[in-house]
């Protein structure tokens, strides 16, 4: 009995640790994003890349591990709202134009964290793990520099055989500071995935993200 008690004591006790310190945030930041996408047919391959920047927003839970100072997991749901304009030179067999796009995803990190204290209110951190990505919308319009006057839109999500993949797995790494509430990062995201849907085609995204926050 007297072990049961002490088992339970020991583990309210944690319990009560992690709670403690457990940390509820919220942030937003800048977004810059990198498409590069490969068409093989044979042994030929073409490849282009795209631009798109914006905004990121949402909220987060910390929860340290108890057994190990410093040592924590955080996990968390953004919106990611990307916007790019870019110019093609007749790639994939279309003639030269420009084509406008937007990327709304909702993103799911897991990660692993570790941080430790300076002077006073100062805290740095670093982090490292994978998100789950769920893609919201993604449309494109192209217009043709020859007929600037036409053009055509395309929801890469929608029909019977769409453009592009909602899912993706992203891993990402980054580090940050946080003082007395405040807290400053500084990331990058790597797709694992390919977006592309169509034969031939593989698409990754690379990003860098930088962001601000306020633990509660």
């Amino acid at each position: 009995m007297k072990k049961v008690i002490t088992t339970v004591l020991a583990a309210s006790l944690m319990l009560v640790a992690t709670n403690a310190f457990a940390q509820l945030s919220a942030g937003a930041g800048y977004i810059n994003a990198s498409e590069t996408t490969t068409y093989t047919n044979n042994d030929t391959k073409t490849t282009s890349t795209a631009a798109l920047n914006g905004f990121y927003a949402g909220a987060q839970y910390d929860m340290p591990i108890p057994a190990v100072s410093g040592l924590g997991i955080e996990t968390g749901v953004f919106a990611n709202f990307l916007f790019g304009k870019n110019h093609s030179d007749g790639l994939f067999g279309l003639g030269a134009g420009t084509t406008t796009a937007t990327d709304i995803t909702i993103n799911v990190p897991i990660n692993a964290t570790f941080g430790f204290s300076l002077a006073g209110d100062t805290n740095v951190f670093a982090y490292a793990g994978p998100a789950f990505q769920f893609g919201l919308v993604n449309k494109s319009t192209f217009v043709l520099d020859s007929n600037t006057s036409s053009s055509t839109s395309t929801d890469n999500y929608a029909g019977d055989t769409p453009n592009r993949n909602r899912f993706n797995l992203l891993v990402g790494a980054g580090i940050g500071a946080q003082v007395a509430g405040f807290r400053i990062t500084v990331g990058v995201d790597q797709s694992l995935l390919n977006y592309q849907t169509a034969d031939k085609y593989t698409g990754s995204r690379f990003q860098l993200k930088l962001g601000v926050g306020y633990a509660f």
